[in-house]
């Protein structure tokens, strides 16, 4: 009985780290060492030096990041300063807030004395991140995926060679709820009335639940009632059938209160989504309507989530997100979509607006901006493309054209290169 124990638990932390595995993923965009060689891919800290640039941009730049692209790692192992990866991801947990407890130290990573903790943390990470609305959740595995027995034999080894007690993955939401609240009773009682109203189905009921100041709740639109109660009521069953799945291989004691009830963080995170929908939803409509002030202020809600929008290029987000919006078949643009063409269109804002200073190093430095997304750009000819712009700018306000769109942008530069080639010829 306690060898199947050990078996249950090893397989256990396996389906951890295959959630932790496939959630970042998700948010840095790129593929992550198998499951089974994840532990040690992690310990120089690059994985997770990327996943703080993903959540904490402002602290954490690619060129902080030690060894990105694992070139000394995979020539010649582990350096010291690969630990200043893993520093930067415990400061950029620290910016953002998510409570202490649950930080392993960087020798549990570098090290490896205890990298389940490591894994507990991220896994915290996600709920809080979905809580705040910057990364989806992170999904629930346990008993979804296969191991063979020898892998689970080898992770069970593992584990007992290093004496590692496993953290319990499953009291996460509370311990979240508890840290960040200042009246653990008053917050606990406000989401166990939450789940309860979500249970019974009633809109109406919900709202009145959510709106509760003691559960501490942002954003929360009592029109969307009706959107709150169906995506809540959804991520209800799941979670209650996820805990029954786990049922088999958690032992009583070991079961959490917030085992099949939603937690703070989780009922925040699905308010966000149907807000964001929601706000996705005017977006398009506002854009069909064709007045760029309102498509403006539409794109600057913060239940948007969308980058940033500068007011003298209104006129630009209107006809560019309208054109994009007609080359697709349904006449709709996901928050996906939207968000890369925003963020690409505030930077070529930004870019019109150093033209329009006549400042040639804010030019140059706007023209490398990997978010403006041009191609063809030679660093040896910034200047000579930032003096043909400006031309074009001058021409185009003479002709009452506020700003160059991104064609006309990449299209001197085209032409820029058309001539360097004629002249090397």
């Amino acid at each position: 009985m306690d060898e199947r124990r050990r078996q249950n638990i090893a397989y256990e932390y396996l389906c951890h780290l295959e959630e932790a595995k496939r959630w970042m993923e998700v948010c840095l965009v790129e593929e992550l060492p198998p499951t089974t060689e994840l532990e040690e891919g992690l310990r120089n800290g690059v994985y997770l030096a990327k996943l703080a640039k993903f959540f904490a941009p402002k602290m954490v730049s690619e060129k902080k990041i030690y060894d990105v692209e694992q070139t000394r790692y995979k020539k010649s192992g582990l350096h010291f300063r690969h630990t200043d990866n893993t520093v930067q991801w415990l400061r950029a947990m620290e910016s953002i807030g998510l409570p202490k407890i649950f930080y392993p130290e960087t020798t549990d990573v570098y090290d490896r004395k205890n990298i389940p903790r490591m894994i507990y943390c991220i896994h915290a990470l996600s709920l809080y991140l979905f809580k705040l609305g910057i990364a989806p959740q992170i999904q629930d595995l346990l008993g979804k995926v296969d191991f063979t027995e020898e892998e689970i034999s080898n992770m069970r080894k593992e584990l007992e060679k290093y004496g590692i007690q496993m953290p319990s993955f499953s009291k996460i939401g509370g311990i979240l709820a508890n840290e960040l609240s200042v009246d653990e009773a008053a917050l606990h009682a406000a989401v166990i009335a939450i789940n309860e109203a979500v249970e019974k189905g009633i809109a109406e009921q919900t709202i009145i639940t959510l709106r509760n100041p003691n559960a501490v709740l942002t954003f929360v639109d009592d029109y969307l009632a009706q959107e709150y109660q169906k995506e809540l009521w959804e991520a209800k069953k799941k979670k209650e059938e996820n805990a029954r799945l786990k049922n088999s291989c958690i032992s009583e004691e070991e079961r959490d209160a917030y085992e099949e009830l939603l937690t703070q963080a989780e009922i925040q995170g699905n308010i966000n989504a149907v807000n964001r929908q929601a706000a996705v939803d005017h977006i398009n409509a506002v854009i069909l309507e064709g007045d760029p002030e309102n498509t403006l202020l539409a794109l600057k809600k913060p239940e948007a989530q969308l980058p940033a929008v500068y007011p003298f290029a209104a006129a630009m987000y209107q006809n560019e997100l309208f054109n994009l919006q007609k080359q697709n078949a349904m006449n709709y643009l996901a928050h996906e979509e939207l968000s890369i063409a925003v963020e690409m269109l505030s930077a070529v804002a930004l870019l019109n607006q150093a033209l329009e200073s006549n400042d040639l190093v804010s030019v140059q430095d706007q023209l490398r901006s990997p978010t403006i997304g041009l191609n063809n750009l030679d660093k040896a000819y910034m200047e000579r493309y930032a003096n043909a712009l400006l031309s074009i700018k001058l021409e185009a306000l003479s002709q009452g054209q506020d700003n160059l769109s991104w064609n006309e942008i990449q299209n001197c530069i085209d032409m820029v290169n058309a001539q360097i080639q004629e002249e090397n010829d």
